[in-house]
């Protein structure tokens, strides 16, 4: 069998690449193809990790009847029609506006309705490419199952290691709006450590735990409640949560880190607004229904909410 690496493979591990085109077959198994040497690049034998190449002449030394048979899955999953909201796209990006409730990656119990195969379902739709060809791509950045707002998918192995070591390096920035609970000062920069606990369900503020840094200003005040205006300059898991509950400022509704059930919300009130492109454009997603409808509901004037554009908060130094 033999194949020719496309721009969108280009940069994937063999390893990887190979157990893609065969996923009826185990990863020992892929391994053991490797090892034998019944897969070669342009004509020599390779290493598990060797890096593909766009233009690389792949050979893979097995019957076509048995290719056919490992290509197909064992399980597949479909979405009929995708129901994202695409804030952006580009031959290389795909930005979209996750609501509320929707988890970004799959789980053992949940896979039809997350938002990696909703994406995946609108380029199925959309791409010239078939689902063979076509790059598969992941979110290189997440966000909670109860938190809105910008994810960006890349659409080729290239742009998602560039975003990954933009995002690593702190080159692209990222701007939230949360409710949170109390009054907090007009415009601060929160540095406490971070650190999971073991069980992997809550981030608290350690001594010796990760480095984070997260920058607020608030914008507005409404009985016991402040808007707030964030930039993460870091990424921790949780971390907007946890800073704030540390403070004793935790998300209106964040149940997790002693946040209450102002008028019985049912999740955190936190929305991923604005974030900076490759290119320096600031994609915007605007605040949901439900969430405009929360707020109106404790008063806030949603004119001066929704006008907010000035994203030159403070900015930790040392990041």
């Amino acid at each position: 069998m033999e194949f020719t690496i496309g721009s969108a493979e280009s940069g994937k591990k063999l390893h990887r690449w190979l157990r893609q085109q065969l996923p009826g077959v185990p990863l020992s198994g892929i391994y053991k193809f490797i090892r034998t040497g019944r897969i070669k690049i342009n004509g020599k034998k390779s290493k598990i990790d060797k890096i593909l190449q766009e233009g690389d002449n792949v050979t893979l030394f097995m019957a076509e009847e048995d290719y056919t048979t490992v290509k197909k899955r064992s399980r597949t999953v479909g979405v009929k029609e995708a129901k994202i909201e695409v804030i952006y796209e580009s031959e290389d990006l795909l930005v979209v506006n996750k609501p509320v409730g929707v988890l970004v990656h799959d789980t053992p119990t949940e896979r039809s309705h997350t938002l990696v195969h909703q994406v995946r379902a609108y380029l199925d739709q959309t791409s010239s490419l078939n689902s063979e060809e076509r790059f598969q791509p992941g979110p290189s950045n997440r966000l909670d199952r109860n938190t809105s707002g910008l994810v960006m998918f890349a659409k080729n192995n290239r742009t998602a290691q560039m975003l990954g070591e933009a995002l690593k390096q702190h080159h692209l920035r990222k701007w939230y709006l949360a409710l949170v609970q109390g009054e907090v000062p007009q415009f601060g920069v929160l540095t406490s450590a971070l650190q999971r606990d073991q069980n992997g369900r809550k981030t608290r503020v350690v001594e010796g735990g990760k480095a984070a840094a997260t920058s607020f200003i608030r914008r507005a005040t409404v009985g016991d409640t402040s808007i707030v205006q964030v930039e993460l300059i870091s990424g921790r898991t949780h971390q907007i949560r946890a800073h704030f509950a540390s403070i004793g400022n935790p998300l209106v509704g964040d149940m997790k880190y002693g946040g209450n059930g102002l008028h019985l919300t049912t999740h955190q009130w936190l929305h991923a607004g604005w974030l900076e492109l490759p290119d320096g454009t600031i994609a915007h997603a605007p605040l949901s229904t439900e969430f405009q409808g929360f707020l109106r509901l404790v008063g806030y004037d949603l004119d001066k909410i929704e006008s907010l554009t000035n994203l030159e908060l403070p900015f930790a130094d040392e990041w």
